[in-house]
């Protein structure tokens, strides 16, 4: 394989891979990269001018890297090659943290290199990802968006402990959680809207708090018992769907004048029968639970 391949951007690369998928499978078919490296080789729309030269950004190296750092002093996001305090704009930045750095630049999807979230660390591994605007070294607002790195709930308050713990206030900070609250985008002549026009806010500190307390609950066990409580209410339905079917026959036996079945207290025999017993955790259990536990930043 090509080492600059990998370089090459995803969109016009995926072309080409629908094309080698569609070749017969054979014992002799080379690998995408082996084919790859074929220069005859062309795909309808994407010229094999255009795949060799619009590339995506990779830094590699620590060096390169550097030139992407960002830290925080006095509650200021500044440049660190530069010490210039970061302007990103109203449209923000796209950032990354990775062992404990923030790296962070305009995204840039027209200009050849391309800046994506991939490029800060050379598409390794990261802890957290998404995009800021900050106006005079001030964050103002979090997007934990990124289509690469796909950044989870745990991810997002990763990023809130570094900022709180590095001195960030995040008082007038606002955060897209759209994702944590299940909210759906709209539609636009039968398409999605982007995320960015669908967002909704909440206060980071806000964020921050609810995010430590879901994740001390899955700390303690809270969510497993949940879990198992409402799996034993769901076999409790499909038991009590299954008795109507048993009541219906015992409404028969009752008026027939030799049955001997008896109620009591109104419920039937058959009911108290099918009914699980075991004893749910309760709202009160659950904040002993919460409040016995204390809370990390």
């Amino acid at each position: 394989m090509n080492v600059f391949w990998l370089s090459r951007y995803g969109a016009n690369l995926r072309a080409y891979y629908k094309e080698w998928k569609r070749q017969p499978m054979e014992p002799t078919k080379p690998s995408f990269w082996e084919w790859l490296d074929d220069e005859s080789i062309e795909v309808a729309g994407v010229p094999r001018t255009k795949l060799e030269r619009e590339t995506v950004l990779y830094c590699d190296t620590a060096a390169e890297r550097q030139k992407f750092a960002l830290s925080v002093q006095n509650g200021v996001i500044v440049h660190d090659a530069s010490q210039e305090i970061v302007e990103t704009g109203p449209d923000g930045w796209i950032f990354v943290l990775r062992d404990g750095v923030l790296y962070g630049s305009q995204k840039e999807t027209k200009k050849i290199p391309r800046i994506h979230h991939t490029s800060f660390v050379g598409g390794e591994c990261v802890q957290t990802a998404g995009m800021m605007v900050i106006t005079d070294g001030v964050i103002k607002t979090i997007y934990p968006h990124s289509g690469h790195y796909r950044p989870s709930e745990y991810e997002l308050l990763v990023l809130l402990r570094f900022l709180v713990s590095n001195g960030v206030d995040l008082s007038d900070v606002d955060v897209d959680v759209q994702r944590i609250q299940k909210v759906f985008r709209d539609t636009v002549n039968g398409a999605l809207v982007k995320k960015l026009d669908n967002a909704h806010f909440w206060n980071a500190y806000r964020v921050w708090h609810f995010l430590e307390e879901k994740h001390l609950a899955w700390k303690v066990g809270l969510f497993d018992e949940l879990v198992e409580t409402v799996g034993r209410k769901t076999d409790m339905h499909v038991s009590l769907e299954r008795s109507e079917i048993l009541e219906d026959s015992v409404m028969e036996e009752i008026n027939d004048e030799s049955s001997e079945i008896s109620f009591k207290d109104g419920g039937s025999r058959a009911l108290s029968l099918l009914r699980p017993a075991y004893d749910a955790p309760t709202f009160e259990d659950a904040a002993k639970q919460l409040a016995s536990c204390e809370l990390q930043p």
